[in-house]
C-alpha cells in the first residue's frame, strides 16, 4: 500500500529542464569518430579545444543527431554521409551509432521506464546504416522516434533551439534582418498558435459572409411577396374594423348602465373600507392595551414575589453560592476550550503535508509564506475526493507573497539539502481563464460545477486557486462526461478524464499517513465561537450574582425598600383601573363598527346581481370600457350604425383569410429575418474574436519581449562593463522588425549595424544569452561563439560563461585560451589519418 502511494506521488511530481544533464556522449562510426569514443560531461563549464578540421563540432553534431536533427543541418547531404568514410589507410564503417547518457536521479524520465524499474540514468541513441536505415534507441533497445521526441520535450531539449548555439549563429544574428529577428521572438512566445486560430477564424468568417449574402437575397424575395399579401390584409382589416365599430355602438348603451351601478358599488365599498380601517385601528389599540395590562400585572406579581423572597436572606445566600458554583464550572470549561483552540491552531500552523520540504518551508519564520494550498481551502465532505483528485500534487504547492519569498524558500531547501517544493508567488503566477469547451461542458447533465467553485477560500488567493484547478470540472460519474472532448473532468469517486480523452478510475486506494482532509471539522474558529458563548454565559451568571447580592443588601434595609414597593404596587393598581375603563370604551366602539359593516354589506348582493346581468350581455362584445361611446344619445348611436352598414356594402368581395395568412407569412418572414440577423451577429462575433486573438497575440508577444529585453539589458551591461542595450520594436508593431540598439560605455546609442565588429559580436552574444535565460534547457552547447573576439572581450565573455555555468551545464567549443582557462575541465580533439581522438586536458588551478 505504501509503495503504491509513493508511486502515485512520484507520477504527480512536476519537473523542470534543470532536473537532468548530459552525463556522457558515446560515438562509434559517426563522422570522424571511427572507434568507440566516450566523452563524459559534468555540471559547470566544459571546453572542447583543437585545431580546425579535427572534429570538435562533430561532438555537437552527435548530440543533435540523436535528437533527430536532419542530415542537411549536420553538414551532410544525406544520412549515409554521417558514417565514417574511411580514407586512404582505413576501412569505412558499416554504421554510425551515437548514445547519450542523461541523468535521471530526479526521476524526470521515470515515466518512460518499465513499471517499477528504477534507474539514476537513461540512455537514448540513434543508429544509421549505409543502406540508409535510421533507428532510434532507448536503453539499448530499438524504439520509435516519437519516444525520443517525448523524452526531448520532457526535458526541453530541441536541436533546433537556441541552447544549441552553432558556428556562425552570432554572425547570423548580427546580419539578419529586423523582421527575421522579430520572428525569433515570435517563435519563443509561441504566437504561431494565435496565427493558426486567426487563419481558422478568417476561413469561418468567409463562409459566414457567403452564407449571409445568400440569405439576404432570399430575405428580399420573401419581403416582396409579403407586401402583396399585405394589401389584401389591409382591406380585410378595414372591413373588420367597420364591423367592430358597429359592435362598439351596440355595447355603448349597456356601458352607461354598467357605469352607474359600478359607481354605487364603489361608494358603498369606500364606506365599508373606511369603517374597516377604523375597526383595524381599534383592534390594534385593544391589543396594545391588553399588552400594557399584562405588563403591569406581571410587575405587580414580581413585586409580590420580591416581598415574599425578601424575608429570607438565607435563601438569597444559597442562590448566590449556587451561581458561583456554575461560574466555576464554566471557567473550567473555558480553560479546556482555550487549550483545545491553542492545540488546533498549532496543528494548523504545522499542518503536515506529507512532504518534508513543504513542511520545512511552512515552518520558516517568514510572514511572506502564506501556506500550502491544502491549508488555504476547505470543502464539503461529499466533494472532498473530487477536489483532492483535481488538485493532485498541487495540494502541496506553497503559496507565497512574491517571487522573492519563493526564491528565499528554495535557496533554504538547497542549503539544508531537505528536498524540493513548488512555490506559487502571487505576483508572478498567471490567472488562468476558463476555456470555451469547459464552459459548454459545464452545461451537460451530470456536470456539477468547476472544481474551483466547490471550495471555500479567501478571495485574496484567487490567482493561486485558479492556477491549481484551472478549468477542471467535477461530475457525478464518468457516464456524465463520456461524450465530452478537450476538457479535464474528475468525478465524485475520484475518476479522471484528461483533456486528451484518457480515463483513469477504479477503486481508489485509501491513503495512509498524515494527509489532510479538506473538511471544516476540528476548525478552531468553531471552538472560538463556543468559547465566546461560554464567556457570555459567565458574564450573565456574574450579573445574576451581582443582582442577588444587591437584593440581599436591599433586604437588609427591608423596611425602607418594602415601603417603596408597596407604593409602586398601589400606583400600578390605580393605573390598571383607568386602562381597563379605556378598554371597555374601545371594545364597545368595535362592536358598533362590526354591526354597521354587516348592514352595508347586505346591500351589495342586489347591486352586484344587476351589474352581473349587464356584464353578461356585454360578454358578446370584446371592448375595453374606455373604447365605448357613452356620451351620445341612443338616436345618434343608431344613425351612426346605419352609416357603417352602407360603407361595408360598398367594399365588394373581401378575402378575410388574408388576415391570418398574412400573419402566418409575416411570422415566417420575421423568423427568417431573425435567422439572417443571427448570421450577421455571428459575423460580428467572429470579427470580435479575430480582434481578441490579435490582442492576445500582442500580449503574449510583448510579455516575452519584455522578459528578453530585461535580460538583454542586464547581460549587455555585464558584458560591456557598463553602457545600455535595448530591443526596439519598429513602430510598436509586432508584425514589423525588431531592432537592437546598443550604447557601449562612453558612446552614443546606435543600432547594431552601426557598431564595430567586436561590439556587434558582443551585442549579439548578449541577445543569445537573453534568449537562453527565457528558454530554460538542461544544457547549453556553444560552438566558437568567441571566434571573433579580442582578448578583452574574450575575458568578459568567459566570466559571463563562468557565472552561468554555476547553475547550468555549458559545453563550449573554442580556440580561445582565455575561454579554456575559465573552464572547469577541458577535452582536446586531435586527428590522425582522418580519425578524431579525445583526450582530457589538465587545467591550471
Amino acid at each position: 500500500m505504501a509503495e503504491a502511494q509513493a508511486v502515485e506521488q512520484q507520477e504527480e511530481k512536476e519537473y523542470s529542464p534543470g532536473d537532468t544533464k548530459i552525463k556522457k556522449v558515446t560515438s562509434k562510426g559517426f563522422k570522424s569518430f571511427q572507434q568507440k569514443t566516450a566523452v563524459p560531461f559534468y555540471e559547470g563549464l566544459t571546453a572542447i579545444v583543437g585545431e580546425n578540421g579535427n572534429g570538435k563540432s562533430n561532438v555537437i553534431d552527435a548530440i543533435s543527431f540523436v535528437f533527430g536533427r536532419r542530415s542537411s543541418k549536420l553538414r551532410a547531404e544525406k544520412l549515409e554521409q554521417l558514417i565514417f568514410n574511411g580514407g586512404d589507410s582505413r576501412k569505412p564503417a558499416d554504421y554510425a551509432l551515437v548514445t547519450i547518457t542523461l541523468d535521471n536521479s530526479s526521476g524526470i524520465f521515470d515515466e518512460f521506464l518499465e513499471d517499477e524499474e528504477e534507474n539514476d540514468e537513461i540512455k537514448v541513441g540513434r543508429k544509421v546504416t549505409r543502406a540508409g536505415s535510421s533507428m532510434y534507441k532507448f536503453m539499448g533497445t530499438n524504439c520509435k522516434r516519437s519516444k525520443i521526441d517525448e523524452i526531448a520535450r520532457k526535458a526541453n531539449i530541441d536541436p533546433e533551439g537556441y541552447h544549441f548555439v552553432r558556428q556562425g549563429k552570432v554572425t547570423e544574428i548580427v546580419e539578419q534582418s529586423n523582421v527575421a529577428r522579430r520572428q525569433v521572438i515570435d517563435e519563443l512566445s509561441g504566437v504561431a498558435e494565435f496565427d493558426r486560430k486567426k487563419e481558422a477564424a478568417l476561413e469561418e468568417l468567409e463562409e459566414v459572409e457567403s452564407k449571409l449574402q445568400e440569405q439576404e437575397l432570399l430575405l428580399e424575395e420573401k419581403e416582396s411577396r409579403l407586401e402583396k399579401l399585405k394589401e389584401e390584409k389591409e382591406l380585410a382589416l378595414k372591413y373588420r374594423e367597420l364591423e367592430k365599430r358597429k359592435e362598439k355602438l351596440e355595447a355603448s348603451t349597456l356601458e352607461v348602465r354598467k357605469r352607474a351601478l359600478s359607481n354605487q358599488l364603489a361608494n358603498l365599498n369606500t364606506d365599508v373600507s373606511d369603517k374597516r380601517e377604523r375597526l383595524e385601528e381599534v383592534s390594534q389599540k385593544l391589543e396594545e392595551i391588553d399588552a400594557e395590562i399584562e405588563n403591569k400585572q406581571d410587575r405587580i406579581e414580581e413585586i409580590e414575589d420580591k416581598q415574599t423572597e425578601g424575608n429570607d436572606i438565607a435563601h438569597l445566600e444559597n442562590k448566590i453560592e449556587k451561581k458561583k458554583g456554575e461560574i466555576s464550572n464554566k471557567r473550567d470549561k473555558l480553560e479546556d476550550l482555550e487549550e483545545t483552540i491553542e492545540e488546533l491552531e498549532k496543528m494548523q500552523s504545522r499542518s503536515n503535508t506529507g512532504s518534508k520540504a513543504v513542511n520545512a518551508v511552512l515552518q520558516l519564520d517568514d510572514d511572506r509564506v502564506i501556506g500550502a494550498v491544502q491549508d488555504l481551502v476547505s470543502v464539503q465532505d461529499k466533494f472532498a475526493v473530487a477536489i483532492e483528485t483535481a488538485a493532485g500534487s498541487r495540494m502541496n504547492n506553497v503559496v507565497v507573497e512574491n517571487s522573492s519569498a519563493a526564491t528565499d524558500a528554495i535557496n533554504y531547501l538547497k542549503r539544508q539539502n531537505i528536498g524540493r517544493a513548488t512555490m506559487l508567488p502571487m505576483d508572478k503566477i498567471n490567472q488562468k481563464s476558463k476555456s470555451a469547451k469547459s464552459k459548454m461542458a459545464k452545461k451537460k447533465k451530470g456536470v456539477i460545477d468547476y472544481a474551483s467553485n466547490l471550495i471555500n477560500y479567501n478571495n485574496d488567493y484567487q490567482k493561486a486557486i485558479d492556477y491549481v484547478f484551472s478549468d477542471t470540472l467535477v461530475a457525478e460519474d464518468l457516464d456524465s462526461v463520456k461524450n465530452i472532448d478537450g476538457v479535464r473532468v474528475v468525478t465524485l469517486d475520484g475518476d479522471i478524464m484528461s483533456r486528451g480523452g484518457a480515463m483513469t478510475g477504479g477503486k481508489k486506494k485509501k491513503k495512509r499517513g498524515n494527509s489532510k482532509k479538506l473538511s471544516s471539522s476540528l476548525d478552531p474558529e468553531e471552538k472560538k465561537k463556543e468559547k465566546k458563548k461560554v464567556k457570555e454565559k459567565i458574564e450573565d451568571l456574574q450579573k445574576d450574582v451581582a443582582e442577588l447580592k444587591r437584593m440581599k443588601k436591599n433586604r437588609e434595609s427591608k423596611q425602607e425598600t418594602d415601603q417603596d414597593l408597596k407604593e409602586e404596587r398601589k400606583q400600578l393598581r390605580e393605573t390598571l383601573k383607568d386602562i381597563r375603563g379605556e378598554r371597555q370604551e374601545l371594545y364597545s366602539e368595535k362592536q358598533r363598527l362590526k354591526t354597521k359593516i354587516d348592514n352595508e354589506k347586505g346591500k351589495k348582493p342586489k347591486l352586484k346581481a344587476e351589474l352581473s346581468n349587464i356584464k353578461e350581455d356585454m360578454e358578446e362584445f370584446d371592448f375595453d370600457t374606455d373604447e365605448l361611446k357613452t356620451d351620445s344619445s341612443p338616436e345618434d348611436l343608431k344613425k351612426k350604425k346605419k352609416q357603417l352598414l352602407r360603407k361595408q356594402n360598398s367594399m365588394g368581395p373581401v378575402n378575410m383569410r388574408a388576415i391570418e395568412e398574412y400573419k402566418k407569412k409575416s411570422e415566417e418572414f420575421e423568423s427568417f429575418k431573425q435567422t439572417v440577423s443571427e448570421i450577421r451577429q455571428e459575423k460580428l462575433e467572429i470579427e470580435d474574436m479575430i480582434d481578441e486573438i490579435d490582442q492576445r497575440k500582442r500580449s503574449r508577444f510583448m510579455d516575452t519581449l519584455t522578459q528578453i529585453q530585461d535580460s538583454f539589458s542586464e547581460i549587455f551591461t555585464q558584458l560591456f562593463e557598463g553602457g545600455n542595450g535595448e530591443l526596439v520594436l519598429e513602430d510598436d508593431d509586432i508584425e514589423k522588425g525588431l531592432k537592437i540598439r546598443a550604447q557601449p560605455p562612453g558612446k552614443e546609442p546606435h543600432i547594431i549595424d552601426a557598431l564595430s565588429g567586436g561590439e556587434k559580436t558582443m551585442t549579439a552574444i548578449a541577445f543569445v544569452f537573453a534568449i537562453l535565460e527565457y528558454e530554460e534547457s538542461p544544457f547549453y552547447l556553444m560552438d566558437e561563439i568567441d571566434a571573433a573576439l579580442d582578448k578583452t572581450n574574450s575575458k568578459l565573455l568567459s566570466e559571463l560563461l563562468k557565472d552561468y555555468a554555476e547553475d547550468n551545464q555549458f559545453i563550449v567549443i573554442s580556440h580561445n585560451d582565455i575561454t579554456v582557462r575559465h573552464a572547469e575541465r577541458a577535452y582536446g580533439i586531435s586527428m590522425r589519418d582522418g580519425v578524431s581522438k579525445v583526450r582530457s586536458i589538465e587545467l591550471d588551478a
